[in-house]
């Protein structure tokens, strides 16, 4: 099949480059490609009825059973869900939550979320005052290299001036 469909490739690909016409696309794929050729057949195996032809299969309707739940069930289930802390809550070691109600879940996520936020903000602002520090002791360095550097530079040129000089 890969010469075959190297064949079919090739044509398809003069067609939309416009190398060919329509007709001649037409014209050389079915001297070429036709089912009934005796070249093809001799050539690749064709199987009308493949065995593993999963592609042929109805999806919407292999009859897979569904869970059968009542509403008190599908109660119980979103009541168990917003019991749990948030994802992100449990990734991050944060603070401990305060100030939540018994019964009322959403309220209680919400509080979850809030004290997270807070203390994730809490800890992006001392990193943010750990960069600004690192920052302010770089500029101060290079400020005072500055003139260091400008003599070094001043030094070399002298010193290429010089051997210039010498030639």
């Amino acid at each position: 099949m890969p010469d075959l469909l190297h064949a079919i490739i090739g044509r398809l690909a003069r067609f939309q480059t416009g190398t060919i016409t329509a007709e001649q696309l037409h014209d050389e794929f079915f001297a070429h490609c036709s089912p009934n050729s005796p070249e093809l057949r001799a050539i690749n195996q064709v199987v009308p009825n493949y065995w593993y032809d999963w592609w042929k299969d109805r999806f919407d309707r292999l009859g897979l059973d569904l869970p059968v739940l009542n509403i008190h069930e599908v109660m119980e289930m979103t009541q168990d869900h917003f019991e749990q802390l948030p994802t992100g809550a449990m990734l991050v070691p944060g603070p401990v939550v305060t100030g939540q109600v018994d019964g009322d879940a959403l309220f209680n996520q919400i509080v979850a979320v809030r004290a997270h936020l807070k203390h994730l903000g809490e800890a992006m602002g001392a990193l943010l005052d750990q960069k600004t520090q690192a920052a302010t002791a770089a500029a101060s360095t290079m400020s005072q290299l500055e003139g260091p550097i400008a003599d070094l530079e001043e030094a070399l040129l002298n010193s290429s001036g010089q051997l210039s000089g010498k030639d």
